[in-house]
């Protein structure tokens, strides 16, 4: 009798812990299948990941700075590229995907395939000629009413940023200056380089706006998607009761079905698109010579001890941190992947009235506070 009962809770447990699994299982499988044909949950599950990544690289790239300074950095023989060391006013102050993303790749690229030294003879000029022309080349599929035209136009701009940064690249190679990160304003090639980066800002902005023309956004319409629209189709014996059909604005690569158009002039969402280049001009522009004047303070080598050490105390400092980190999340580029990001989720028009007022807000705050802050090293530090 004892052992029955023995075996008969052995049972019920095992069936219990069976069913347990099952469910379990079940729940992971329609979780998988929700996740795989849901684009929008795997876009929001890439992103969470990609901003975790970025967290932890900047907590990193905090502890590197802080047992460092920036005078005399330089990447030592054939040591291959870290976004730690060496380090430079310039890399610190640079968006996270290009820091961490588009520069290791492009280094990695040259370090591994010696591009720079096997095809010795394609300068930086001429990679800056071609990114140049695939920004125009990723507007003109922006600037489409299909939404996976769109999204190919973001992957050929990103091809072009990834451009922008070899070219960086190969000019340091050939100057023999490979893994130093400042800008050279007495070469040509630096503003051949800085007008590229222009023109191909333009031309993305410009097909975000012929886009918007065409498929202008409804005032009041802002549905999270998906939505529901009148069935304009025949409809078949199935929906003869007249219901609406519900449409999905799908997040798959090369497909997907536009949002209703109208309400809003051409003046009006020209505008809109206006604001947001103007911010991009003064914050690309503006983060340039903030660099150049932190680069003067912090990679500049004093002959006394004492004014050495106050250097590497206000390069350590908390405030120094707050406008690195600032200015690597509202300058010219980081603006460029916010608006990407954007056309490929299909929220451009959402975040260009986000953006609107707030980014050129944010955008001179930090010019004001980064100049306070200089004037504020240079007394400590006693320079002119």
């Amino acid at each position: 009798m004892f052992s029955t009962d023995l075996i008969r809770n052995s049972v019920r447990r095992n069936f219990s812990l069976i069913k347990s699994s099952t469910v379990l299982i079940n729940m992971m499988s329609s979780l998988t299948m929700n996740i795989a044909c849901n684009g929008k949950y795997a876009i929001i599950i890439f992103l969470s990941i990609l901003l975790l990544f970025f967290v932890v690289m900047d907590i990193n790239l905090y502890i590197s700075l802080q047992s460092t300074t920036l005078v005399g950095q330089k990447r030592i023989g054939s040591q291959y590229f870290s976004p730690f060391e060496p380090l430079s006013m310039k890399l610190l102050m640079t968006d996270p995907v290009n820091h961490y993303i588009f520069t290791p790749l492009a280094e990695y690229f040259d370090d591994v395939t010696q591009f720079s030294k096997v095809f010795y003879f394609i300068t930086p000029n001429m990679i800056s000629f071609t990114h140049l022309v695939l920004a125009f080349v990723a507007g003109k599929f922006v600037s489409s009413e299909s939404l996976g035209h769109r999204r190919l136009g973001v992957v050929i701009y990103h091809f072009r940023n990834w451009l922008d940064d070899l070219d960086g690249v190969v000019y340091r190679s050939h100057s023999q200056t490979k893994g130093i990160y400042r800008s050279n304003k007495s070469n040509i090639g630096y503003y051949i380089d800085i007008y590229s980066d222009i023109i191909g800002g333009f031309a993305l902005s410009f097909g975000i706006l012929f886009y918007l023309w065409k498929c202008p956004p409804s005032r009041f319409n802002h549905s999270v998607l998906p939505v529901k629209l009148p069935d304009t189709t025949p409809q078949s014996p199935e929906r003869q009761n007249g219901s609406p059909v519900r449409k999905s604005f799908p997040l798959n690569f090369l497909t997907g079905t536009e949002r209703p158009s109208g309400g809003l002039t051409r003046k009006y969402i020209f505008w809109k698109v206006f604001c947001f280049g103007f911010t991009l001009i003064v914050a690309a522009g503006t983060w340039d010579k903030v660099v150049e004047r932190y680069t003067y303070v912090f990679q500049s080598e004093f002959t006394d001890p004492k004014i050495t050490a106050l250097q590497t105390e206000a390069l350590h400092s908390t405030w120094m941190w707050i406008i690195i980190l600032m200015w690597r999340v509202i300058e010219g580029q980081a603006l460029l992947q916010m608006v990407l990001l954007s056309v490929f989720i299909d929220r451009v028009w959402e975040f260009f009235n986000f953006m609107q007022y707030l980014g050129i807000v944010l955008v001179i705050i930090l010019n004001i506070v980064s100049d306070i802050h200089i004037r504020q090293v240079h007394h400590i530090l006693g320079i002119n």
